[in-house]
């Protein structure tokens, strides 16, 4: 069955028709996703290129993934990338569409479950190093969206820890420093000493290494440009997950990196309506 997959980024934007049976993406055009200043504009924009990729197929269903909080009636709740707080992105479509909306993230995950490394499993967890840090948790044979929707962040709060012996306090959000947008950066610095980037992808495998402590997952999939095509940094990342999970036993956990490439979330948008 074909479909049609938009994956929306902070910066750039697919739309494809995807057979969603054997996981192929048939046809794919990619846009900037802040083509205007206002995001009214952005969304026209993308709908007109929706319209133009369908031309005379014959496809009623669109998926649709997006990097934002996204609440279990589909409805974005937040406006960390673009001014659609409280909208229903399928009602901005024509009633002809059967239109699903759901956070990126769980889209990743999605492909994963369908076409990847989560095939035949019924645990685990992915993990995307992008513009931003989120996760999504597949258990029970569904996708586990939490009470309202939002089980999606590990690192976008601030965090404060205080240490009573040095009297000394830090607070940070971790994502602002440890996101794959962030690491790239460090990475592209040749000024960048390896003590730097240790000490980076030590910071991120705590972070992920005690969300593993939290959920206890069967696999880990890892996404991200950060990760697929940085192989020391992720060599390094890797080791410090290890070594920040607490039972010995979890240490030994696959550690994967997905083998969907860029087609990840254009695949599990899609795939909101297998």
């Amino acid at each position: 069955m074909k479909v049609i997959g938009i994956d929306i980024g902070g910066t750039k934007t697919s739309i494809g028709i995807v057979d969603i049976q054997n996981g192929k993406v048939l046809k794919k055009i990619i846009i900037p996703s802040k083509k205007y200043k206002n995001d009214k504009k952005n969304l026209d924009n993308i709908i007109k290129n929706t319209n133009n990729i369908i031309g005379n197929h014959k496809i009623n269903k669109i998926g649709i993934g997006v990097p934002e909080l996204i609440n279990n009636k589909g409805i974005i709740k937040g406006n960390y990338n673009f001014n659609w707080h409280n909208k229903n992105l399928s009602n901005y479509f024509s009633g002809k569409f059967n239109v699903k909306v759901d956070s990126d993230v769980r889209c990743h995950l999605r492909a994963e479950r369908f076409y990847g490394y989560g095939k035949n499993l019924d645990n685990f967890i992915y993990i995307n190093i992008g513009t931003g840090l989120s996760y999504s948790h597949f258990k029970n044979k569904k996708i586990y969206s939490g009470a309202n929707g939002y089980a999606i962040h590990f690192a976008s709060s601030k965090i404060s820890l205080y240490n009573p012996k040095k009297n000394n306090k830090i607070s940070l959000i971790p994502e602002d420093f440890y996101s794959g947008k962030s690491i790239i950066k460090i990475l592209n610095n040749k000024k960048n000493s390896k003590k730097i980037i240790n000490n980076i992808a030590e910071s991120l495998g705590s972070l992920i290494g005690n969300l593993i402590n939290t959920v206890d997952p069967g696999l880990i999939v890892l996404g991200g440009g950060v990760v697929v095509h940085n192989l020391n940094f992720k060599k390094i990342l890797i080791t410090h997950i290890r070594n920040y999970i607490f039972s010995d036993e979890v240490k030994k956990i696959k550690i994967l990196t997905t083998k969907l490439q860029s087609e990840t979330g254009l695949l599990g948008s899609a795939a909101i309506h297998k």
